[in-house]
């Protein structure tokens, strides 16, 4: 599951993979192992995220927040992952995740902004594009869409929902000491933004930097297979 370390920029959507059918084919030869061994069945993993999350054209002006939360989800069996929940709290229950402003666009400072998950779970698998393993993301629903709503009391307005979502994202993917890293990069598709009955603003929503698969525990190695 994907320690999300995100900094992105969004009321997102999370990520592009420019090819679908090709995860499919190679998704097979990227697995997650453990101490160097194929996970077979999920495995629960937990992970902190970091987020930093854009509408680049929301209503009043660009908006961007920095954002906290905790990942409760699985990985495995064999290239998939699972991501179940983000939540305020380590193992906790509340999804409305307290951010700050980075970029207020028509917000108020105060009270503080709220950034939510879309679509969960979320549904991702490893694959090769290229030279390049990346993590393919997509609603766990079929034909659902995945990102973020942020919520933020707006000047004149009100509180307003801010909705960033697509159908499917990608991060490239790379081992290290804490475990499996991810990029949100050049690839990473941008998100169709709205607030209430406006038009949906197209690639509005952008989402970059890392995000984690953690270690299982101090004593268990999680990579995968290259």
């Amino acid at each position: 599951m994907l320690r999300i370390q995100m900094i992105g920029l969004a009321l997102m959507a999370t990520l592009v993979m420019s090819a679908v059918a090709a995860a499919g084919a190679s998704a097979a030869e990227h697995l997650w192992l453990v101490n160097g061994k194929l996970v077979a069945s999920p495995v629960k993993v937990h992970s902190l995220g970091l987020l930093l999350l854009t509408d680049k054209t929301a209503p009043g002006g660009e908006t961007i927040i920095h954002c906290h939360g905790f990942n409760d989800g699985t990985i495995g069996p064999h290239a998939l992952d699972l991501i179940l929940a983000i939540t305020a709290e380590l193992l906790g229950t509340n999804p409305r995740i307290t951010c700050n402003y980075v970029k207020q666009g028509a917000c108020e400072s105060s009270p503080r902004p709220l950034a939510l998950a879309v679509g969960l779970p979320w549904h991702t698998e490893l694959y090769l594009e290229g030279t390049e393993v990346r993590d393919h993301i997509t609603s766990d629903t079929p034909g659902g869409t995945i990102g973020w709503k942020v919520v933020c009391k707006a000047i004149l307005l009100g509180t307003v929902t801010d909705e960033c979502t697509n159908k499917l994202t990608s991060v490239k993917v790379t081992n290290v000491a804490g475990g499996v890293e991810g990029e949100f990069d050049a690839k990473s598709s941008l998100g169709d933004c709205k607030v209430g009955t406006e038009a949906v603003r197209t690639g509005a929503g952008k989402v970059v930097g890392t995000t984690l698969v953690e270690n299982i525990s101090s004593t268990e190695k999680l990579t995968f297979n290259l």
